[in-house]
């Protein structure tokens, strides 16, 4: 009995994370519209109504696509880690940069496409996914910029310092490397050189701002 009980468990595990891969995907190249229900089960394999068991209905397969596709993006765990590292500020960035463009780089599946396409075409899934997914990022990011500049959280150099560091990367997330844009050529060049621009031109504009600051109040 117990045996069958864990096989049916594993069986709708896999039921589950299929259908999750399936809907990214046509999500992903579809868009939340064009993707039919009836499409995503076909794919996957299954019948329209495991989209109910599983996510509770069309709205929940999605809501769990962007959580998915944001998670493997920027890992939360991994970013807690470099946040609680027993090290500089200046290390714990550079890590985090390391983390996102790495990301960004072995990114050829559906979870930056479909993120990106929230982002220019923001649904009514967007705001819990900024409450639930961004925020808690955002924070620890903040602590560690923080960290750099001295700027408390309460001071909004904080928050342009924030925009200033993560803004290169949400605007290379959102350019589709088969789009012949201006920007695709970076993606061409190894990812170190990507990395090593990023963190010296993030370091210099945080520092240059923090002496600034200090100036200002002296």
């Amino acid at each position: 009995m117990a045996g069958r009980k864990r096989a049916a468990r594993a069986d709708g595990d896999a039921t589950r994370a299929r259908l999750l891969e399936v809907a990214g995907q046509l999500f992903a190249r579809l868009g939340y519209a064009g993707a039919a229900n009836k499409a995503i089960c076909e794919a996957a394999g299954t019948d329209l109504a495991a989209i109910n068991y599983h996510f509770g209905g069309r709205d929940g397969l999605y809501q769990a696509v962007l959580f998915e596709g944001y998670e493997q993006l920027i890992n939360l765990q991994k970013l807690k880690e470099i946040h609680a590292r027993q090290d500089s500020a200046e290390n714990k960035l550079s890590a985090a940069i390391d983390m996102i463009v790495d990301r960004l780089y072995d990114e050829g599946g559906w979870h930056g496409r479909v993120f990106a396409r929230e982002l220019v075409a923001p649904s009514t899934h967007l705001a819990a996914l900024v409450r639930e997914g961004v925020m808690p990022r955002f924070k620890l990011m903040s602590d560690i910029l923080s960290e750099v500049t001295g700027f408390s959280a309460q001071d909004p150099a904080l928050l342009r310092c924030v925009l200033s560091v993560i803004a290169p990367m949400l605007m290379m997330l959102v350019v589709d490397r088969d789009t012949p844009t201006p920007f695709r050529a970076l993606m061409t060049r190894p990812a170190d050189e990507l990395k090593s621009h990023l963190k010296h031109f993030a370091l210099a504009g945080l520092l240059a701002t923090k002496e600034q600051a200090s100036r200002r109040g002296s």
